[in-house]
């Protein structure tokens, strides 16, 4: 702005300078040739020019000095001001007389004589000040916009935002454990979406921790179970053989015929044969040995087999890969509880009449399907029991997946029950 009107500046006084010139010359050309007037005694009183007349004229300073160097006549008069100076910085930044606009110098002659000198000067000062009092002006206005559309932008991003207080105080109770909080839907499409994003998270959070607090209790339980039944198994079973035991040695050490000993001694073996069978099952059921003797293929076979024993009206396909040897102990053991909790709920729930395992491997991963032609079961719900739940833990602990199908919601009669289960062969940290 300033370098625009600087050169406005210089071609708005130069315009004037060339102007007052053209009229100075016609005077002076008019008055030198009044012989009459110069040879008067007015000569000395008063200039030719008249410049005080031409005090309109604000971009020129106009001076005629005589032979003697005495300024006679100016257009500008002593009391002359000009209101609203501009700073000395902005008329410096303006300075628009230099080398290329130096005063203008007219030697008035008459009849061979020196009369004096008018020297023509550029004064921009009026035309800065002008400047000067626009660019404050729409300064001003600038100002004023700013201040307005900031204050809109302020008034609208708050506005927008608002709903942010809303999403922090949200977000303060799920922190706290207040897993109710949920968000209203917001009039803006972006906030919208952060509210079906943020309940539908908080619905899931809730339902998951529900989930593993029923989870806790019921574990507690079937450890309270498991422990009722070791206590009761070991009062009921192995109290008694020991019992018995301790009668049968105490008849040989007071027998006095050897005939009495040997039925004794008879009955003390049968009696810990017993026992050993009652330990070995106990043990099974606490953690099946034959997984650490023989590998999980093994473990796996002797399992269906035995299941199949007890139930002969169902018939099971069995393919188990071989290459399972190397699988670590926590996934063998996963693997094997999962079957068998399959196999416990198949017999259970499904009345099934035909029951497909298959084990394999697959590079790195351990697959398991189990497959039965049962009743089904609603997989939208939320199951009630230990077992599925549990299996899906164990899975999801290790970093595997559960998928679960059945088409019992379809109200299809004995669409049975896939579940299908991956599980890494080597043991992943899985936080």
């Amino acid at each position: 702005m300033a370098r625009n009107a600087r050169e406005d500046v210089r071609a708005e006084v130069q315009s004037t300078a060339g102007l007052a010139l053209h009229l100075l010359d016609a005077e002076i050309l008019y008055y030198t040739s009044d012989y009459a007037w110069l040879n008067s005694e007015n000569q000395n009183k008063a200039s030719i020019f008249r410049l005080q007349s031409l005090s309109n004229i604000r971009h020129l300073r106009i001076e005629f000095f005589d032979a003697a160097g005495r300024l006679r006549d100016s257009n500008y008069s002593a009391d002359r001001r000009i209101e609203n100076l501009p700073p000395a910085w902005f008329a410096k930044t303006m300075d628009v007389v230099s080398s290329n606009m130096p005063p203008i110098r007219r030697p008035i002659y008459a009849s061979g004589r020196v009369l004096g000198e008018l020297i023509v000067t550029p004064d921009p000062t009026y035309e800065i000040a002008e400047i000067w009092h626009d660019i404050l002006g729409l300064l001003s206005l600038a100002a004023f916009f700013f201040v307005a559309v900031n204050a809109m932008v302020y008034w609208a991003v708050s506005r927008a935002l608002r709903p942010v207080d809303r999403i922090l105080k949200a977000l303060t109770e799920l922190e706290i454990g207040h897993l109710d909080a949920r968000l209203p839907v917001f009039s803006l499409p972006e906030l919208s979406s952060i509210s079906d994003k943020f309940n539908t998270m908080a619905q899931t959070l809730q339902s998951s921790i529900r989930n593993n607090h029923r989870l806790a209790q019921q574990m507690i339980r079937l450890q309270e179970d498991e422990r009722k039944s070791l206590a009761r198994d070991l009062h009921d079973e192995i109290g008694q053989c020991l019992t018995a035991i301790h009668m049968d040695a105490s008849a040989i050490l007071n027998a006095k015929h050897l005939a009495h000993t040997h039925e004794s001694a008879k009955a003390i073996d049968s009696v810990a044969r017993q026992m050993m069978d009652m330990v070995h099952t106990m043990l099974q059921r606490l953690r099946p040995g034959v997984l650490e003797e023989l590998g999980l293929a093994v473990a796996l076979q002797e399992l269906v087999d035995l299941w199949q024993q007890r139930h002969p009206d169902i018939c099971c396909t069995v393919h188990i890969s071989q290459q399972l040897e190397d699988a670590e102990e926590g996934i063998a053991i996963t693997a094997y509880r999962i079957v068998q909790e399959c196999l416990t709920n198949i017999a259970r729930h499904a009345h099934a009449r035909h029951v497909a395992i298959t084990v394999s491997r697959n590079g790195e991963d351990l697959t398991l399907l189990i497959k039965d032609d049962g009743m089904g079961f609603d997989t939208g719900s939320t199951p009630s029991g230990f077992g599925l739940a549990g299996m899906r833990e164990r899975v999801e602990g290790l970093g595997g997946t559960v998928m679960i199908e059945s088409e019992y919601a379809a109200n299809q009669p004995n669409s049975g029950v896939l579940i299908a289960v991956r599980l890494p062969f080597l043991a992943k940290d899985v936080v």
